[in-house]
Order: C-alpha cells, then structure tokens, then sequence
C-alpha cells in the first residue's frame, strides 16, 4: 500500500508539472521570469555572456540582416556597455511553446550612470526547446527619440483563444491559412503599403519602427503610416508556427518605394489566428539597411 501510495503521489505531481508546462497562463509567466534572468546575467557578466547563455543554437538577430545569433554574439567583443531592458507586453500560443516579450530599454557607458546615452524598444520571441528549458528564437530592437512614459507598469499578458464555433485546424491546414494571408499581404502591398499591414491587422496591432515610439492599436498604426505611405515588396527568408498553429513569424527583406525614396531593409511580422480564425499580423517591425538610415 506504502508504494502503490508513493507511486500515486509521483503521477499526481507529475500530472501537475505537465499541465503547467502545456497551460499558456503559466508558459507566459515563465517566459517573463527567463526573461528577467537574461536580464540579470546582463548585469553581472556582460551583453555578450547573457546573450550567448539565452540564444537558441538557431537564433536569429538582425546584424543588419538576419543571421545566427549565437554565432554573431559568439564574434562580438564585451564593450563594458550596459544594456537594460523590461518587457511590458507578453503573448503566448495555446501550445504553450512559442510567444514573445517587448518593452523599453535603455543603454549607459556604465551601470552606475545616472543618464542613458541611447533609448530603445526590444523584441524577443521566445521558443520551448526539447528539453523543456526556454530560449529566444529571434531578438531585434529599435532606437527610440527617448524614454518612453510608461512608469510603473505592470506586463500585460496576451493568450492565445481558439476560434470560436469552429473546429481548430490542425497545424498543416494552419500553415497553408497562413501562406494565403502572406499572400494577401503581399499582393495588396504592392499598391499600397498602409492599406496591405492595416488590411492584414488585428485591431492589437503593434507597430515597430526606427525613431519613433511603437504605435499600439490599429488607428495609432494608421496615423503612423499615413506619413510613409507607398509601396512595398517584401522577400521572407524564415519563420516558424507554434504547435498549435496559433501564432506565427516571419522575417526576410523589404523594398519600400516612395515618389520621393526607395529604402530597403529587414522585417519581422508575428501573426496570430483571431477568434474568427482567420491569422492576423499583431507586430509588424522594420529596420532600415544603415545606409538608407543615413540618407
């Protein structure tokens, strides 16, 4: 009776452990609290030593464009800056194994500075690995005009929601509902590059783009993209699906032309399937090439 007990409990503990580890909830907390350890080791060992200890094998930064990461941090030498960063917004899949962190940061010659010489909004997509453990998929950022106001705010947490009043898809018939929305996106692009993101949004949509604050929602995305509109032709070079076939990324290159400009550079958009189960972008990131910043 003692071992049938004891093997009971082990079961039970063990049922536990993996419906945590399968419950977006809790995948979404705990990749926030890897995220203040990445932060942490930053600290007290360095950019480079926190990167390289948090970079999937396969990560990818933008170096302009994106390559590996690990290898990238792995060539780069430990300049001594600090980097500090908080994420304010976190979303997760219904499979508990992909999502992805954002929020303000900051960079100072030393810790003990008082004033940052350079202000910056980060992404991170973050992805389970096979030994359960959680590492970052991709990492980009953004210079900012300054420091955002967001005082003591609190993360807000997005969770993926099945469709509602229809089976969901498996990831397979996900993946080709996706391709057609790329594709849709990328046909209404070439005509208008505002009216293609805003067309292909959720209403949550975050927009990220070099020197100026993020525009959260789809009417702040308009307002910001009213100024630049003009055409865009887009190249994806990678991107992955959760499990469920609930959220998605994509990166590659872009060509945006204005009357006035062409500008090319690189992109990241993460899709999620809204509750009509249709796939949505709910950020859209783009950064120049540096010679395009520069004119």
């Amino acid at each position: 009776m003692k071992i049938f007990s004891v093997c009971l409990l082990g079961l039970l503990v063990a049922g536990r452990g993996q419906a945590q580890e399968n419950d977006p909830a809790a995948a979404a907390r705990l990749m926030v609290e890897n995220e203040g350890k990445f932060y942490q080791v930053g600290q007290e060992q360095g950019s480079r030593a926190a990167f390289l200890q948090f970079l999937a094998d396969d990560s990818i930064v933008f170096h302009p464009g994106p390559v590996n990461g690990r290898q990238d941090w792995t060539r780069r030498p430990e300049k001594g800056i600090s980097l500090t960063w908080k994420p304010l917004f976190a979303a997760m899949s219904r499979s508990a194994d992909l999502g992805y962190t954002t929020g303000p940061a900051e960079w100072r010659k030393e810790k003990e500075d008082a004033k940052p010489f350079g202000y910056g909004q980060f992404l991170s997509i973050w992805r389970k690995q096979k030994d359960g453990s959680w590492k970052v998929a991709l990492d980009v950022g953004s210079e900012l005009p300054g420091a955002p106001k967001t005082g003591e705010q609190e993360v807000e947490f997005s969770l993926s929601e099945a469709p509602a009043g229809a089976p969901v898809p498996d990831k397979v018939a996900s993946l080709r509902l996706l391709r057609n929305a790329e594709g849709k996106f990328a046909n209404v692009g070439r005509t208008d590059s505002t009216a293609a993101l805003l067309g292909s949004s959720s209403e949550t949509l975050r927009v990220h783009r070099e020197g100026v604050f993020p525009a959260v929602g789809r009417d702040a995305a308009g307002l910001m993209l009213s100024v630049t509109r003009g055409t865009i032709a887009v190249e994806k070079v990678g991107g992955a699906m959760s499990e469920a076939g609930d959220l998605a990324y994509s990166y590659g290159k872009y060509t945006f032309t204005r009357p006035e400009k062409t500008e090319r550079g690189h992109y990241l958009q993460i899709w999620r399937v809204e509750k009509d189960g249709t796939w949505k972008i709910v950020l859209d990131y783009q950064t120049p090439l540096p010679s395009e910043q520069k004119k």
